[in-house]
């Protein structure tokens, strides 16, 4: 339901939140079972493999992180938004366990990225560097395997905290004071 009065804008931002974060699950959810594999296959070369992974790591590196980023502050307005007017303000009181809980979820977001994600990147990015040199070094070849595996399997945690995060926006963004029965 829309959020109307002094907390009109909840409705836009709320939505804001939702949509981004579906479209970061979305991008990672691509990532790890189409993409990932294509690059695995045993017919690509492993030195344009990991070519191609560093590319698509770099250039998803522009658009995802910031965009969670935004979610992240938007959840964090609203957090602090519907604390303060908890009180006073049914829909504020409704939509802060969302709101706090769509928050803690970027930031989980963020913290897999940056502590689990980020770290492979640039070992792989690396690896692809190495085998542009030298096709034929064949421990940066095993190891940039390796690596897209691991890394293919451990987006899939990043991913289904993305989902998390879009659901519970989503139900927030429900919320106008009274449970909303889907």
């Amino acid at each position: 339901m829309a959020s109307q009065g002094q907390f009109w804008w909840f409705t836009p931002l709320q939505s804001f939140a939702v949509i981004g974060t579906a479209i970061n699950f979305g991008g990672s959810a691509l990532q790890s079972p189409l993409i990932m594999p294509m690059l695995q296959l045993p017919q690509i070369p492993v030195q344009h493999a990991g070519t191609a992974t560093a590319y698509l790591l770099h250039n998803s590196e522009k658009f995802f992180p910031p965009l969670n980023g935004a979610c992240t502050l938007s959840n964090l307005i609203l957090t602090i938004t519907a604390y303060v007017n908890r009180d006073s303000s049914v829909v504020a009181a409704a939509k802060l366990p969302y709101a706090l809980a769509g928050f803690a979820l970027n930031m989980a977001t963020t913290a897999w990225a940056l502590g689990i994600m980020v770290p492979m990147n640039k070992a792989m990015t690396k690896h692809a560097e190495t085998l542009e040199r030298d096709s034929t070094d064949e421990k940066a070849a095993k190891e940039l395997r390796r690596l897209q595996k691991r890394w293919q399997g451990l987006n899939y945690g990043r991913a289904a905290i993305m989902l998390a995060a879009s659901i519970t926006s989503l139900y927030g963004l429900l919320q106008d004071g009274a449970v909303v029965r889907l």
